[in-house]
């Protein structure tokens, strides 16, 4: 006569639905990535071309009219001397400053913007936006 239990208890622990939920993160740091702005949120100007340049500084004025050099906020009165900061250590044919303006700033704050970066002899590069392709 066998009197022992004839059913035993399973100790092991399932890992499909940790894998399951691990490949839910995975996805959503994925798309939540892609979703991240670098810098500040600026509504671009449209155009039907875009370039990218690199190792040039940035200088971005958002539509509340603040300024930001590198993605650092700097007070408006502070531009021309943080640029001249980081100017000063690259040939005249390296100036490139990379203006992100705010489609609602007024076109005098750029203007001023553009003085400053004449003085300090940079070569300003308006951001812009790549209008969608239209469909034919």
């Amino acid at each position: 006569m066998d009197f022992g239990r004839r059913t035993k208890v399973n100790a092991e622990a399932n890992m499909s639905s940790m894998a399951d939920l691990v490949f839910l993160l995975l996805i959503f740091f994925i798309i939540m990535s892609t979703m991240a702005v670098n810098g500040e949120a600026v509504n671009l100007p449209k155009t039907s071309t875009g370039e990218s340049i690199a190792g040039a500084a940035s200088v971005t004025i958002t539509k509340d009219l603040r300024f930001l050099v590198n993605n650092e906020e700097v007070p408006k009165e502070m531009v021309s001397e943080r640029l001249q900061q980081l100017m000063s250590t690259k040939p005249d044919d390296k100036r490139t400053v990379i203006l992100n303006v705010d489609r609602d700033v007024p076109t005098g704050e750029t203007i001023e913007l553009f003085s400053v970066l004449k003085v300090l002899k940079c070569n300003p590069v308006i951001a812009t936006k790549a209008k969608p392709k239209e469909r034919p």
